[in-house]
């Protein structure tokens, strides 16, 4: 079982638990059709730029994320990603499952949860993308998010 990666989003402490190979893979099909397209902007965010790059990349990708996918699709990847069972949060420094309960002291803005989304999201498919599109001899730090939907699209038959 793959250790927790731990990241901080405003004043929460979360901890991502990587989902299993095989649960990884079924997700990830999902994922490269409905939403990876809509968050390649939020992917590139996070690689290769200083933290103070990132957070302004990461503020437009989420509005751009916001502007591509409705209220329910959202709802609907968070609820799949974001699980009592792979993410706890530390609140007052106690370590808890991330459940209906904890998830109304963890959050204060809607943001925060998009966010944790995209650090799921990271934590379980940015590096095996990466490898994977390396294979390619593609480096995906090199490579633009508007890019990187594209290859996410044309590769959906692929899996």
């Amino acid at each position: 079982m793959a250790r927790p990666v731990e990241v901080k989003v405003n004043e929460s402490t979360f901890f991502i638990t990587p989902m299993d190979a095989f649960e990884a893979l079924e997700v990830f099909g999902d994922l490269q059709k409905d939403l990876l397209p809509a968050i390649g902007d939020l992917i590139s965010a996070g690689l290769g730029q200083s933290e103070e790059q990132g957070g302004l990349a990461m503020a437009s990708a989420i509005e751009k994320l916001s502007l591509k996918l409705d209220g329910k699709q959202l709802k609907t990847w968070v609820d799949r990603l974001v699980t009592a069972d792979s993410v706890a949060v530390s609140i007052n420094g106690q370590d808890m499952a991330l459940d209906k309960a904890a998830r109304a002291l963890a959050f204060r803005e809607f943001t925060e949860i998009l966010e944790l989304l995209f650090h799921v999201i990271k934590v379980n498919f940015a590096a095996p993308l990466g490898r994977w599109l390396s294979h390619f001899g593609l480096d995906l730090s090199l490579v633009k998010a508007d890019q990187l939907a594209r290859i996410a699209q044309k590769s959906s038959g692929n899996f």
